[in-house]
This record gives structure tokens, sequence and C-alpha cells, in this order.
């Protein structure tokens, strides 16, 4: 069904609205090829068969209800009968939203917020990197100012959301569409922050395979993170393995 806000999001050659006809494409709901041949593409995926979904999916984060990570897409999946989750973010042109240091500025606007507190969080838990360089929580630290808060949230989420499923394996897949009303640099840009966070999530945890950056029609991992000290009762959930993917539909082909 159409997002909250639809006048603002479901548009066609946007994103929301693309993600729902690849998935509805011959009438009902079907698994778009291009997700089907990605996770068949990689040992660690292939057999995954997909049970059920559901759209605009939230996950709490710690530190706070307000602004939970919602998913555009939460797949239930099974590979030789072990749960996986899969949460898609779906992207025409649009951004991985505000960078860092933006969206600390925004919240620090509102009367009472925990976002400093979850910002560290999830800085330490998935990088092993403190958010700030003092214990006040007030500079910035220059290592994570510039990351896409995006990325940070879905990639907590999605392994939080793994943990309430009780999944075995994690999956975090950016769904691209080209189409007349996208901007060929601005996918650019998002491949480039893309890789940029992934390079950085890599060096800072254990990987299975060498660094590389991400293509379309392709996945990597397992990423397993490293125990990392953090603030709070809640930890990320650092011994599901997680991989990350990226697809893409071209409408102009």
């Amino acid at each position: 069904m159409p997002p909250e806000r639809k006048e603002l999001q479901w548009k066609e050659s946007r994103s929301e609205f693309e993600l729902g006809r690849s998935w509805t494409a011959h009438g009902e709901p079907a698994l778009p090829g291009e997700l089907t041949e990605l996770l068949d593409s990689h040992q660690g995926t292939r057999r995954t068969v997909v049970l059920s979904g559901i759209t605009q999916h939230e996950t709490i984060l710690p530190f706070g209800t307000r602004g939970p990570r919602c998913h555009d897409l939460v797949l239930d999946g099974e590979q030789d009968g072990c749960t996986v989750t899969i949460c898609i973010e779906a992207k025409a042109d649009e951004s991985f939203g505000g960078k860092v240091a933006e969206e600390l500025r925004k919240a620090r606007k509102r009367p009472v917020t925990r976002f400093p507190e979850r910002l560290d969080w999830l800085t330490r838990s998935l990088l092993g990197l403190p958010a700030f360089k003092d214990d006040q929580s007030v500079v910035l630290s220059d290592a994570v100012a510039n990351l896409p808060y995006q990325l940070l949230s879905a990639i907590g989420g999605t392994l939080l959301e793994a943990r309430l499923k009780g999944a075995s394996k994690a999956v975090f897949i950016v769904h691209e569409f080209r189409t007349m009303s996208t901007v060929d640099a601005k996918m650019d840009d998002n491949a480039n922050a893309l890789n940029g966070f992934l390079h950085l999530l890599q060096s800072t945890n254990s990987v299975g395979i060498e660094q590389l950056g991400l293509e379309c029609g392709h996945i990597v991992g397992p990423i397993s993170f490293t125990d990392h000290p953090v603030t709070g009762t809640i930890k990320i959930p650092y011994k599901i393995p997680l991989f990350i993917g990226k697809i893409r539909t071209d409408r102009l082909a």
C-alpha cells in the first residue's frame, strides 16, 4: 500500500512507487528477478526462500522511541531450515539522508533529544568509534561527521530486526531504480557514499572476504561484528553475520 504522506513519496519514477511496482509486475506479489539472482549469486545467501514480507516496517532503536528505523521492505526468509532476515532500502536517486553532523544539528534544535546517545551507540556498536571527542557529547568526531546517518540506522536496524526474528543471518539490500526522473550523477554519489561506508564497516570488523566495493548485482559478506563495548543494556547482535547487496532495476534499458 502507498506510504504515509503519499503525495510526497508515492510518485511514479520515485523509489517507493517503483519498489511496489517491481513486486507486483505480474499482478500479485512476487520476488523481482533481480533479487532472486542476487541471492543466488552468493553461497552465503543461496537457497534462501522468501516466505513473507511487510512494507514500511519499523524497528525501534535504543535511546527513545522517536526516529525508529523504517525499512522500506522487510522479508522473512528461510535457508536450509534457518531463518534469514532481509531488509531492503529502495532508492531512485534520493540520497541516503543527511550526514551525521546535519542530523545532530537538527536533533539539538528539539527541546529534548537522546539522539547523541543513540548516535554514539550506533558508531561504537558498528564501527568501534566514539561519535564524540569529549565525554559530554558536545564535539562531534571528524571520523563520523560525514557518514550518511541513514546507513548507520539501516545496518543497526537490520541487525536488531534479525535478532527479533531469531534469524541466523541478516541481509541488507539497496534496491536502486533508474527512471526517466533520475539523475545519473546523483546515483553515482549514492554509490560512492555506500562504498565509502562499506569500506569503513569492513575495516573495523571481521570480514570473511577481501574488502571490496559494491556493484549492482553483487553481494558481499559475511561481516561479523566485533563485540565493541557500548553504553546501555541493548547490544548489537554481533554474532549474526551480515551480508550487504545492491540491485538495480533500469526502466530505461
